[in-house]
């Protein structure tokens, strides 16, 4: 009696244990992926201002490093003070380059300490991952801070602990599989609308890319005197193109609120629409010189706000051929396609402005509220568009797909003939068993 209870107790202990483990494990991973991917950063940002610095005799390599230490904390979304001067604005090219760093790193250590595919213990490693990346950035913005420079550690590890808790996670959900179940949950509406509004919102964001690099090939002249004046050397110009590739996004994301109507400030006071330019002093920095000139532009400009709208078409058409259905739900899918990318654009907009520097330039960007409504309510109508359009050039669902057997049935009395014929022979074929059966 006293051997079968501790048999049967064990189960209990055993299905206990695992749980306990699978948490263990969860908060290691994610405790190690942000310390890591930290870690990973401040050497990278590190690494480029030293050999941007020491060769140039500019200064010794704990300055460098506390410079690029800095440079991280900014792009992660701390902000920084320079000399009194409040320097806000995230250069998207660092925060794109720590999302997808955390990111891999967070699927890494997943797998490798094998964290259980539940949704429980992909929170904890989004929660942990925040936590230790929300204090190494805190500890970074201390142990950086200068005379004239500065990082607030509390906005540090706010804003640290956002991006490790949305890295954190996505990279947890995809290493245990959970990320392709919540996508299993969604309706198939709800997927062909989600696949269709990413494409869309490339889309419009490969567009902005283009006007900035068209700007930049119409003005080349003023871009290659702008990088003259400034002289960088040779190891100063690797800088200079570093810092060029980390505001590029900001710049693309800010010709795509031009393409949306309300364009732009290159500071305060100023504006920049297709329609016309009033700028200001502008910092010399050579990927700048893509803004259009001031003063008005030719009437065809105009033309280009057309593209949000044919994103937002091309969002809605996929989705509605991706899920047939019926006129309206076509229009409604194609839609909520459309009204996605632009939620998506909206987002990253308002992620692309803030102050640069002291006087005018404390205002940048796009007017953020006026953008995003713009990029919604365009890409919605433009995605409608599109959701019709591809209803009515695509397969129509369940329509067409009752139509098919008629027209074989037309295709002429050979086609009868063979559906006879294997009726015929199911029938035959049926027999033996109906007689076994009996």
């Amino acid at each position: 009696m006293v051997a079968m209870t501790s048999t049967l107790a064990r189960p209990e202990s055993a299905t206990a244990r695992p749980a306990v483990d699978q948490l263990r494990a969860a908060a290691l991973a994610g405790l190690v992926a942000g310390l890591a991917g930290a870690a990973g950063g401040v050497i990278l940002a590190g690494g480029v201002a030293v050999l941007v610095w020491i060769p140039d005799g500019s200064g010794d390599a704990v300055g460098a490093l506390r410079v690029g230490a800095m440079a991280w904390l900014l792009g992660n979304g701390s902000g920084l003070e320079a000399a009194g001067t409040p320097i806000g604005a995230i250069p998207l090219g660092v925060l794109a380059l720590a999302a997808i760093g955390l990111v891999a790193v967070a699927h890494r250590t997943c797998l490798a300490f094998g964290v259980a595919p539940r949704a429980r213990t992909t929170a904890v490693v989004g929660g942990t991952c925040a936590v230790a990346y929300a204090g190494a950035l805190a500890l970074l913005a201390v142990w950086s801070a200068t005379g004239p420079a500065h990082v607030d550690p509390l906005r540090a590890a706010v804003a640290g602990g956002l991006v490790g808790l949305v890295c954190g996670t996505a990279g947890a959900a995809l290493a245990t599989g959970v990320a392709g179940r919540w996508a299993a949950a969604l309706p198939a509406s709800a997927r062909s609308a989600v696949r269709g509004g990413v494409i869309g919102a490339g889309a419009l964001v490969l567009c902005g890319l283009l006007v900035v690099v068209g700007g930049l090939v119409v003005n080349l002249d003023a871009a290659v005197a702008l990088w003259d004046g400034l002289s960088p050397g040779a190891l100063g110009g690797a800088g200079l193109l570093v810092v060029c590739a980390a505001v590029l996004p900001n710049l693309v994301l800010w010709a795509v609120a031009m393409l949306l109507g309300p364009g732009f400030a290159a500071g305060s006071g100023t504006s920049v629409t297709l329609g016309a330019s009033t700028l200001g002093p502008l910092p010399a920095l050579p990927v700048l010189a893509w803004i259009p000139a001031e003063g008005e532009r030719p009437g065809w400009f105009v033309v280009l706000g057309c593209l949000p709208l044919l994103a937002g078409a091309l969002a809605g058409f996929l989705a509605a051929r991706r899920h047939p259905t019926d006129p309206m739900g076509a229009l409604a899918v194609g839609a909520g396609a459309g009204a996605f990318a632009g939620t998506l654009v909206a987002a990253a907009t308002t992620l692309s402005g803030g102050a640069v520097g002291p006087g005018r330039l404390a205002d940048t960007g796009p007017d953020l509220l006026l953008a995003g409504s713009l990029a919604i309510g365009v890409l919605a109508v433009g995605g409608a568009l599109g959701g019709a359009f591809g209803h009515y050039r695509g397969p129509r669902g369940g329509h067409d797909a009752a139509v098919e057997p008629r027209r074989d049935d037309r295709t002429g009395p050979a086609a009868d003939g063979g559906s006879d014929a294997g009726r015929e022979s199911g029938e035959r074929v049926g027999r033996p068993d109906d007689a076994s059966d009996g």
